[in-house]
């Protein structure tokens, strides 16, 4: 998983997939009333969770049910949450996983459920079938969607690099695994028929496959997070704002004040499928410390021995590996940076240059990694520091 590199600065970082967010950030969730909550926009019927709840992991998904009765929401953790008429069947909110789950699919019969963890492990609950996972694979990105076929017989995987992985029953009908991307592939959504599929970049880029039918795209510099598709030809773009972009005769609906981008952003939206409006569900990422906290980041000991190792002759918070691969003063790879800006639901961060970045910005997301995974992402060094 990690690997040293083949240069004088140090230890490069190449972690695996991780959660869009952990349960690190959920200490004043329960204080924030929007915080891990399901909107209900354009005419869907509001079952809540409509308060701030106090969780073990923030939300990262939601799925509903196919007579537009009710939903899912799913958690980091795989703790499951069900609204309206959804059935619980179980969850994963007391087992100790390999890595966090990242999203969740609701059978077509809406009687059962699966989640999916970021290392492609996947979850049955209910009457489902087990059709397959990645969890033994080597990934070259984590995953970060699950969909179902709509005879429930099978699902698609999407990786953050847009590669597709079919089981079951799930028809492969091309991915963007081996293209160059402007962002990270953040959704999918299959065509009403199966034989074909959506993917949603994290600029609002939208690529079809199969039968999808393209309608236009939402690249106008807002985070996209959440595509549903509602019939042929025809979806929604949620973005982490709290707006919608409608295509093929789909409304758009614009964010409200109480959304919050920067402390509860939207990660997911599910169709009504009786065709009244979506479902936009938020998680929780705390607020930014005060200025004082801010300064003294770059001061904690552990960030202080690691820059000495990493880049404090070489260039510091600017530092770039020959051939540009390592950058920033801890020598992230673009991708590990990615993953950690997910986890911690910085989605602003998210395809930023580390390089680029603000030395802050750069402290907290490599502090964040220490306390996530210890010294070990380099190489050992500066171990037994606070």
């Amino acid at each position: 998983m990690l690997q040293r590199a083949k240069r004088t600065l140090g230890m490069a970082l190449a972690l695996g997939a991780v959660a869009v967010v952990g349960s690190v950030s959920t200490a004043h969730a329960a204080t924030d009333q929007a915080a891990n909550t399901v909107r209900a926009v354009g005419g869907a019927p509001g079952y809540g969770p409509d308060s701030g709840l106090r969780l073990n992991a923030n939300f990262v998904g939601i799925a509903a049910l196919k007579s537009g009765g009710g939903y899912w929401a799913v958690a980091s953790d795989g703790g499951v949450f069900a609204r309206g008429d959804a059935r619980f069947y179980g969850s994963t909110g007391g087992r100790k996983l390999n890595k966090p789950v990242v999203g969740m699919a609701g059978a077509p019969a809406d009687d059962g459920y699966w989640l999916v963890a970021s290392d492609g492990g996947v979850f049955a609950f209910g009457h489902v079938g087990f059709y397959g996972s990645l969890g033994n694979k080597k990934l070259n990105a984590p995953i970060v969607a699950l969909a179902s076929t709509p005879s429930g017989k099978g699902y698609w995987m999407l990786g953050a690099d847009g590669g597709v992985f079919a089981f079951g029953d799930a028809g492969f009908y091309g991915s963007l695994g081996n293209k160059k991307l402007n962002a990270p592939v953040a959704a999918m959504g299959p065509t009403p028929s199966g034989l074909g599929y959506y993917l949603l970049g994290a600029d609002g880029g939208v690529f079809t496959f199969g039968n999808a039918g393209f309608a236009g795209a939402a690249v106008d510099g807002k985070r996209a997070t959440g595509i549903t598709v509602i019939r042929a030809g025809a979806y929604q773009v949620a973005r982490t704002d709290g707006s919608v972009a409608g295509f093929g005769g789909e409304p758009s609906i614009a964010a409200t004040p109480d959304m919050g981008m920067n402390v509860h952003p939207v990660v997911g939206i599910a169709a009504h499928h009786g065709g009244r409006g979506s479902w936009l569900v938020r998680t929780y990422v705390p607020p930014p410390p005060p200025a004082p906290q801010v300064q003294d980041l770059s001061q904690d000991p552990f960030l202080r021995c690691t820059r000495a190792h990493e880049s404090d002759s070489a260039g510091g918070y600017r530092a770039v590996s020959p051939g540009g691969v390592y950058r920033g003063a801890y020598q992230f790879l673009r991708s590990t940076w990615d993953n950690v800006a997910r986890r911690l639901g910085r989605f602003d961060l998210v395809g930023v240059d580390p390089a680029a970045a603000s030395p802050h910005d750069q402290d907290l997301l490599a502090l964040a990694l220490y306390h996530w995974q210890g010294p070990a992402p380099w190489g050992g060094r500066c171990a037994g520091l606070p």
